[in-house]
């Protein structure tokens, strides 16, 4: 299932978690078989950002020789019909679409995250358990409130609320998924491998700059055909994906902010995480896109310190009943989604 929270650094940045290079040296492998998954974690947990040797960038002039790229599905939506996508050797299924979002879009659904999904009438939060459902952290934050809890949001589940302790979703359990997120993640299945999502269930991580995510198999939900679609927003990542055990060594990819992970196929089962988020890398574009907006910087200046990643997952084979506790016209943001799956359209506070 989603990962268990794993709380990597100093106290005061302590964050993070559920799923998901410096230019990489052609035919570099990023562990060596013997060494697998752990010895790959502990060692770009330990790298700095100049020292990526073995990590695949996709923006590098010439790719590591188990990448290639793919074409986009026939099914694509027209506005991905022109994506970078592609491919890593010998992981069934397992695809990354180079970013297809606007600088503007991308602060649109970090803005999402942080003002809106982050409610209660949305989400379930890591901070429920000691401080009760919290209204308006972003607010607050922005507001420059003393004590404001928003350092210490690590995640927010939407639609099937996942269970941390049971490693399971309960079906009585649910809020209305957001609509347009929902609308995405099919899209970006849909362009990436040909496949059907019926969004179910999402888990926003919120990274500080020192958090890591554990490796770990997303295999707490009952149906497992369907791809889980992971975008990343803010600071650039370390991701590994792995294989069905940890024997397996994995491959290192630097992901970008706007860049999506979708994991079909036999990767769907796969282990993966992020031992390394990389301070000071958020792109300038975000900066330029946020000129003359004082919500869109607010967010802009967050991730200048953060990585923000959705990852968006089907949890059964059937449509289950309509939730019952929140629905998409009473929400805020709710409702149809947008044509050529833009952010939701802003909720004034």
């Amino acid at each position: 299932g989603a990962a268990t929270p794993r709380l990597v650094g100093p106290a005061s940045s302590r964050r993070r978690l559920s799923m998901e290079s410096s230019s990489a040296t052609p035919d570099a492998p990023a562990a060596s078989a013997a060494s697998g998954y752990r010895a790959a974690e502990r060692r770009f947990r330990r790298a700095s950002t100049s020292d990526l040797h073995g990590v695949v960038d996709l923006c590098a002039t010439q790719l590591a020789s188990n990448i290639r790229r793919v074409p986009v599905s026939p099914t694509a939506p027209a506005w991905l019909v022109s994506a970078q996508i592609f491919a890593v050797d010998g992981v069934d299924g397992f695809r990354v679409v180079r970013c297809p979002f606007s600088a503007a879009a991308q602060l649109e659904w970090a803005r999402a995250a942080l003002g809106e999904w982050a409610e209660p009438e949305w989400s379930v939060t890591n901070l429920d358990l000691h401080h009760g459902p919290q209204r308006g952290l972003w607010a607050a934050h922005r507001r420059g409130e003393r004590g404001s809890l928003l350092p210490k949001l690590s995640w927010a589940t939407l639609g099937y609320h996942y269970g941390w302790s049971e490693r399971a979703y309960d079906p009585a359990r649910r809020s209305a998924f957001p609509p347009p997120l929902a609308r995405l993640a099919a899209d970006l299945a849909a362009a990436a491998c040909g496949a059907e999502l019926r969004a179910e269930a999402a888990i926003v991580n919120f990274y500080g700059a020192s958090a890591a995510m554990g490796g770990h198999r997303d295999d707490a939900e009952a149906y497992q055909d369907a791809p889980i679609v992971s975008i990343s927003l803010g600071l650039d990542a370390v991701y590994l994906i792995g294989g069905e055990t940890k024997e397996v060594a994995p491959t290192a990819i630097r992901l970008r902010s706007g860049d999506v992970v979708v994991q079909g196929g036999r990767s769907r089962g796969y282990y993966h995480g992020v031992p390394r988020v990389l301070a000071g890398t958020a792109p300038p574009s975000l900066r330029r896109a946020a000129a003359g907006d004082a919500e869109l910087l607010a967010v802009c200046e967050w991730l200048e310190g953060h990585r923000i990643n959705l990852n968006v997952r089907q949890c059964f084979e059937e449509e289950q009943e309509e939730a019952t506790e929140a629905t998409a016209e009473t929400e805020p943001g709710g409702g149809a989604a947008p044509a050529e799956c833009e952010p939701p359209s802003r909720v004034d506070s």
